[in-house]
């Protein structure tokens, strides 16, 4: 009996934190749907109808920003991907001069608050001539995302056997052919963890946009933003944008959801 309380008890808890969890996105589902005239005088009232409009207004504002923001993030994800498995493969397998050194660096490196390598970064991207174009996004985030792929690619490089990479040799591969068909088919969790991770934390940054790009080039989060900015805050049409901006992200969280959570795993119980 007190198995069963127990059990329900802990299945009503986790339901009510799975609401407030949801409470957030269900407002801003709910005021999606009201104009600002209704938001004004009624704020927690109910629309006299659903004014899908908001969506209409809000896609042609945000269309093309959400353009710039999925090919930086798919460009940056990409890069992030090959070089921090290229390096986590490289520290994993050979021995070369100043390894343990080179590989806490980059750990020491990873602990350093990003806020405060904005001034430096801005000046050499500005000396790089890079300012007002996607690289001067693309670069930095590459360099930077690239040390959580280093550092869980290691891990898992290290716990395969080498009997794997030996026979790949035997039968005549090369270094190349041991990372290509040996060791990545081995750790595509882990690479799509870092493509999850990559993914979210480009799309949803607005510091650095901000600061790098011009209105021409701007990403979503400087337009989502922008629209505060016009001379007057319209809640529905920028609620409506933030639930279309989001799309993508949504997207890309289902369909990598099971390799995420694969890669998680497989990581914290390898290192």
């Amino acid at each position: 009996m007190t198995g069963s309380l127990q059990k329900w008890t802990g299945g009503a808890l986790l339901a009510v934190l799975l609401l407030l969890t949801l409470v957030p996105f269900l407002l801003l589902l709910f005021f999606s749907f009201k104009t600002q005239l209704e938001v004004l005088i009624d704020f927690w009232g109910m629309p006299e109808k659903l004014h899908f409009e908001n969506y209409e207004a809000a896609w042609k504002a945000v269309r093309s920003s959400i353009g710039n923001s999925l090919f930086v993030c798919i460009v940056t994800v990409f890069g992030a991907v090959v070089i921090g498995s290229l390096s986590g493969y490289v520290f994993a397998r050979h021995r070369f001069p100043l390894k343990g050194p080179l590989y806490l660096l980059l750990i020491g490196v990873m602990m350093i608050p990003s806020l405060l390598t904005v001034v430096p970064l801005y000046a050499i991207i500005n000396n790089l001539h890079m300012t007002h174009s996607f690289w001067g996004l693309i670069l930095p985030y590459i360099s930077g995302t690239q040390l959580l792929g280093i550092l869980l690619c290691r891990t898992l490089f290290e716990s395969l056997p080498e009997e794997l990479f030996e026979a790949a040799r035997i039968d005549g591969g090369g270094e190349f052919y041991l990372y290509a068909r040996v060791a990545m088919p081995l750790c595509v969790p882990i690479l799509v963890t870092i493509g999850i991770v990559t993914f979210l934390a480009v799309y949803s940054d607005y510091l650095w946009p901000f600061i790098v790009l011009d209105q021409a080039h701007q990403t979503f989060t400087m337009a989502a933003v922008g629209l505060n900015k016009s001379g007057r805050s319209d809640i529905g049409l920028s609620f409506s944008a933030y639930i279309i901006g989001s799309v993508p992200t949504i997207l890309v969280i289902l369909f990598g959801m099971k390799y995420y959570i694969e890669g998680m795993v497989s990581g914290a119980v390898k290192s």
